[in-house]
């Protein structure tokens, strides 16, 4: 696998480095955005789950999810550990991933 395979597997979009500096300045920016948007949602479970694990909240919450392969599987949690383990999926995902590559 080339060194730029492996570049745009980061990428959430192919963006051709001949693409107008403005439109990629454009995508750079919604990107941005869409990060900024995450990371106070993922912020807003994270502290929602810690608020309900102080306050001692019970409950059983039966988690099963596959994505792309991958499953994970959550049995008997807290409404407060679920709502954290949202919190840090939301973050992770929706990390600030954008490269500007300059045209050779």
């Amino acid at each position: 696998m080339s060194q730029d395979d492996n570049k745009y597997k980061t990428m959430h979009c192919m963006v051709s480095p001949n693409t107008d500096n403005q439109t990629q300045l454009a995508l750079a920016r919604y990107q941005l955005i869409y990060s900024v948007i995450g990371l106070l949602l993922g912020l807003v479970c994270i502290c929602g789950g810690i608020y309900l694990f102080i306050q001692g909240i019970t409950g059983e919450m039966n988690w099963s999810l596959k994505v792309f392969g991958n499953e994970s599987v959550i049995a008997n949690a807290a409404p407060g550990a679920v709502l954290f383990i949202v919190g840090l999926f939301l973050v992770i995902v929706t990390k600030f991933k954008f490269k500007h590559i300059k045209p050779k």
